[in-house]
């Protein structure tokens, strides 16, 4: 009883999967994406084996309609089941069993596929459709925003019968990795919300700035200060104030010897919550925030 969509970013290869129903914590069951893989979605009476099932086969080089035919053979329930399953090269496949609720349907195009069952009324997938190609235009769109789009645009249409509850977004890179686990750009869920889009729109601003702050600390241990310090800055102005990112911030300062900038954070850290404080000098005392020869953690705090 969901809406969602399933999608391949041609720029960059990133594969990702979104959705929205008022059925609690979906984001457990229903989103499936492996890097260089393919992204699953798995709804209606939902059955969470379709997501690995489909990508196992998938990473074994199976095309996208053989592999969904193959795991819904199998599947003595399957028409209580709508699946979309989208591959590495933007190949895309999905059904939806006769016993589905409706209103159902599903729309294809370029490297993606939107389903819905149980909706409000119709146009529900063609909104999702329209919304994600239209938000492909704007310069500097990630397909995690391009995501959101479509989801919002399958509210603005009706969108759940029932109304809304949770939501989830999971976007990973276009390059295959050693491991499943690996290559997750985008990993948000919303629960139970009374405005679950709101929320997890919300939610994938904050996956970027911690993704920046994560790129920010990586190139400071490598030794790169000017693109930590570009790092950390971006992931701060993403969320300002934010302590996690403030500390990354703090230590791109201090190792571009930017001290007094950086004791300025310092204070404004340890204001907010002293505990903080503790927090950093252990911290520097092991090293992960570097200071410039002749600082301290007192002088810092000065």
């Amino acid at each position: 009883m969901t809406y969602s969509i399933v999608a391949r970013d041609p720029a960059s290869g990133q594969l990702g999967v979104a959705a929205q129903s008022c059925y609690f914590a979906l984001g457990s069951v229903l989103p499936w994406a492996r890097a260089g893989v393919g992204a699953v979605a798995t709804q209606s009476m939902v059955d969470p084996a379709y997501g690995p099932r489909c990508l196992d086969r998938l990473a074994a080089g199976v095309p996208v309609a053989e592999a969904l035919e193959a795991v819904r053979a199998a599947d003595e329930g399957r028409e209580v089941r709508q699946v979309g399953v989208v591959d590495a090269t933007g190949a895309v496949a999905s059904f939806t069993g006769s016993s589905c609720i409706a209103v159902v349907g599903h729309a294809a195009g370029d490297g993606y596929s939107a389903q819905a069952n149980m909706m409000a009324g119709p146009g529900v997938c063609e909104a999702m459709a329209a919304a994600f190609e239209a938000a492909g235009a704007a310069p500097g769109t990630t397909l995690a925003d391009r995501l959101v789009a479509a989801l919002v645009a399958a509210e603005g249409q009706g969108g759940d019968a029932r109304g809304q509850m949770s939501a989830a977004l999971l976007v990973v890179e276009g390059q295959r990795r050693d491991h499943p686990w690996e290559g997750v750009l985008v990993d948000v869920r919303v629960d139970h919300h009374p405005e679950p889009l709101t929320e997890l729109a919300r939610l994938v601003t904050v996956a970027r700035a911690y993704h920046l702050c994560d790129v920010a600390e990586t190139a400071l241990v490598q030794g790169d200060v000017a693109g930590a310090l570009a790092g950390a800055t971006a992931g701060l102005d993403l969320l300002p104030g934010e302590g996690n990112l403030l500390l990354s911030h703090i230590a791109a300062l201090a190792a571009s010897g930017r001290v007094d900038e950086a004791a300025a954070e310092v204070r404004q850290l340890v204001a907010g919550r002293p505990a903080w404080e503790g927090v950093l000098r252990a911290l520097i005392a092991r090293g992960f925030v570097p200071l410039p020869d002749g600082v301290t953690i007192d002088g810092l705090l000065a």
